[in-house]
């Protein structure tokens, strides 16, 4: 079992690299940033995070196919795989926050991830792409330098069946985001295998990580509310795209289905009063360090290979301390490192 953590780019960029140098100190495998519209830049970050830090890897995510066009992301990952020493990870998604604001309309996202891996490869090793495809095109396409390495690590994360089935078919790894539902864990697993079948791929190739958001604190009312909080944001950023909330039976009130359908993460407060207790056992971790990890053990399975955590710190208190708490309390746990 490996370990890996996700930062949302909300931080300023000295404490961002402090973060990484203390997840490079506590074991952690790969260090993730996330890349949203409108936020801080995620490959500035990342610049930053490698320059301080000496062997964690490091990459986006994720970042999506619509935003910023496969090729410029092929491009990119290897400037950054070259800066950091041969470091980079390439995480990829669907995608969402900040679409509207920038009048994007995603369309076809298994599409779209299918043919930005192929891209992203191609130009990697060095071809000369024309291609047209269902969602991305490109015209005589070429890196003009040599990569530091031509095949990156590529991994999907998603909460959703096809893309994982996808991940199975043509991806090194998947991040199984929000799932603590054995049942929909098992699914999950499911749908890797049968994209691996298809792909006459060996399912034991592919890295399959739990992606949960985590609330580490000895006040677990606190905890409890900032996960609660967290949970309903996410919910409204990916209102409509409830498809995976059957997989773990879930069912929303109408108030809070009222609320996201009106996508204003400015009434997130009002949104998390509504939201259920369920909806935060289901999607979430929050509470002491011994119940995260009795929790997260009771959700892994034989082909979970490891689990990425997105840290949040109640209000007052440093995230790093949960990243401390995840690394030497609940990670020693699940027999991991």
């Amino acid at each position: 079992m490996i370990f890996g953590a996700l930062l949302n780019a909300e931080y300023p960029v000295g404490e961002l690299v402090d973060l990484g140098r203390l997840a490079e100190h506590l074991g952690y495998r790969h260090l993730l940033y996330t890349d949203v519209r409108l936020f801080r830049e995620c490959y500035l970050g990342l610049a930053a995070i490698a320059a301080g830090t000496k062997s964690i890897l490091l990459g986006p995510g994720v970042t999506d196919p619509y935003s910023r066009h496969p090729a410029v992301t092929a491009s990119t990952i290897a400037t950054f795989d070259e800066l950091s020493g041969g470091r980079a990870l390439l995480a990829l998604g669907r995608g969402g926050t900040g679409f509207r604001e920038l009048g994007i309309t995603p369309r076809l996202p298994v599409a779209a991830l299918r043919e930005t891996v192929d891209l992203v490869r191609r130009l990697l090793a060095g071809e000369t792409v024309t291609t047209t495809g269902k969602v991305i095109s490109l015209a005589g396409g070429h890196l003009p330098f040599t990569p530091v390495r031509t095949q990156i690590p590529i991994y999907f994360a998603t909460h959703g069946p096809q893309v994982t089935r996808l991940a199975g078919e043509i991806a090194d790894g998947v991040l199984i985001a929000n799932t603590m539902v054995p049942a929909a864990v098992d699914h999950y697993l499911e749908q890797v295998r049968a994209g691996a079948a298809k792909a006459g791929r060996d399912p034991a190739a592919i890295d399959v990580h739990l992606r949960p958001e985590m609330c580490i604190d000895d006040d677990e009312a606190a905890a409890r509310e900032v996960m609660r909080r967290r949970v309903a944001a996410r919910l409204i950023a990916g209102y409509p795209h409830w498809e995976f909330l059957e997989l773990i039976g879930l069912r929303l009130p109408d108030a809070f289905r009222d609320i996201a359908a009106a996508k204003d993460l400015r009434r997130v407060d009002e949104a998390a009063k509504v939201l259920p207790d369920e909806a935060v056992e289901k999607t979430g971790l929050a509470g002491r360090a011994e119940a995260v990890a009795d929790r997260l053990a009771s959700a892994l399975r034989p082909g979970i290979t490891g689990i990425t955590v997105r840290p949040h710190a109640v209000p007052g208190r440093a995230v790093g301390a949960v990243l401390k708490a995840f690394a030497e309390i609940v990670a020693p746990r699940l027999g991991g490192h």
